[in-house]
């Protein structure tokens, strides 16, 4: 009996020893739980896989904690969080930093920059962190070069060489490329886009387009067929039906004029978006005319206007749309080209050649420069157009013709059309 009362209370003095040692290990861990944690930031993650399982902290935060000054590749720049998404190009790996308004953002010469230079596919130096763990500094590589709004360039997938100009450059299978902070494949990129390159040696590191390309698509373009199209002050395109116009992004005045009608309207070209344009809001009241003034350098010289002599001592009238001009005289060149008439005044410079000096592929500018412009690339053609045009400010005494101009923004041209698809 004393026997089994014995056993009974060295089992109760166990029990309690195990009790007491539970509370006092929930006590410690409660007093944890209300320890202040640091923002826990420079992570390495899978970005397939972003779940608190999936990362693993690649340092802790502490007080002023060198992250090193290995390359790091911007991969994203959340402005709205504060947050960089790098990849170490050392490693491959990928990291998460935050910043914040006292982060000391600088450029490759070590000055001042903003967190909008920081953009994805830069390379850069990581600083210090704070206690917080976030970024104190961070800086443009200048290790690496950038090329920037290049238009000259051309991919050889198959032998992995990246050229530009007339420089090759290597690239490895998983280059990043990126589009409006979006990662895109390099067979996306558009022979017309701009881009910019970040390399180091002869190999390339990213690639970003910084111009890309949207689609101008018109509709109800029976009145305007046959004659042109001008967006911007560089892009011109004969109309065809229902055409669709390549476009670089960005936001255009365009202009159409033919048989006395046309208008002009302001577009937004979007990256990868299709605008569409009715033409018959830009039909208008017709028909239209435009008093044209011509000079041309040659005293005595002809001036043919589809086909009739005029005399250009004075203004010409003549109706909004496409014209064909001819100036000749004895010793120079005939001078054959389109005039597209959709403005209320202008003044246009006709420079005849010397027979002695002609050559097909020469412009003699007259007394305002000449500008070349480029011609748009539609779905609809078979081959590409080169189209160039002298284009002129409009000018006007009258006051009332002024404000027409003004009011259309419209411009007459000299179209330099060497070879158009009948």
């Amino acid at each position: 009996m004393s026997f089994a009362i014995y056993i009974r209370g060295d089992m109760l003095r166990k029990l309690i020893y195990i009790l007491v040692i539970s509370i006092l290990s929930m006590i410690m861990m409660a007093g944890c739980g209300q320890q202040t944690r640091p923002v826990s930031t420079a992570q390495y993650y899978n970005p397939a896989k972003e779940t608190a399982a999936d990362t693993e902290e690649a340092e802790g935060a502490g007080a002023e904690t060198s992250i090193g000054t290995d390359l790091y590749l911007i991969i994203g720049n959340d402005m709205t969080n504060e947050q960089l998404n790098l990849k170490q190009l050392a490693s491959g790996k990928q990291y998460l930093y935050v910043y914040s308004l006292s982060t000391d953002f600088q450029d490759k010469y070590g000055n001042s920059a903003t967190t909008m230079d920081f953009e994805p596919g830069r390379v850069i130096h990581i600083g210090k962190k704070d206690g917080e763990g976030r970024l104190l500094q961070a800086q443009i590589a200048d290790e690496v070069w950038e090329y920037s709004d290049i238009t000259k360039y051309s991919v050889d997938t198959e032998r992995g060489i990246f050229k530009i100009a007339d420089s090759k450059y290597s690239y490895d299978a998983d280059l990043f490329v990126e589009s409006n902070g979006e990662k895109i494949r390099l067979s996306d990129l558009n022979e017309k886009d701009k881009i910019r390159v970040v390399g180091i040696g002869t190999k390339i590191l990213s690639v970003s387009v910084t111009t890309g390309q949207g689609i101008l698509e018109l509709r109800n373009t029976s009145v305007f067929e046959g004659s042109f199209i001008q967006v911007g002050s560089k892009i011109f395109a004969q109309i065809t039906h229902n055409m669709k116009l390549e476009i670089p992004e960005g936001t255009y005045t365009v202009t159409v004029a033919n048989e006395g009608y046309g208008g002009s309207t302001e577009v937004e070209i979007a990256r990868g978006e299709v605008c569409t344009l009715d033409l018959d809001e830009l039909k208008g009241e017709g028909p239209k005319t435009g008093s044209i003034t011509f000079y041309i350098d040659v005293e005595g010289a002809t001036l043919s206007i589809d086909g009739d002599t005029v005399d250009y001592s004075a203004p010409v009238v003549l109706t909004y749309g496409v014209h064909e001009l001819h100036a000749e005289a004895d010793g120079y060149d005939d001078f054959d080209k389109k005039l597209f008439v959709n403005s209320a005044a202008a003044n246009i410079d006709i420079s005849l050649t010397s027979e002695s000096t002609a050559s097909d592929n020469d412009v003699t500018e007259g007394t305002e420069s000449v500008e070349e412009t480029e011609t748009a690339e539609t779905e609809t053609k078979d081959s590409e157009e080169e189209t160039k045009s002298t284009e002129k400010d409009s000018e006007t005494t009258d006051k009332s013709t002024d404000k027409d101009v003004t009011s259309d923004y419209l411009a007459t041209l000299s179209d330099l059309i060497t070879s158009l698809n009948k």
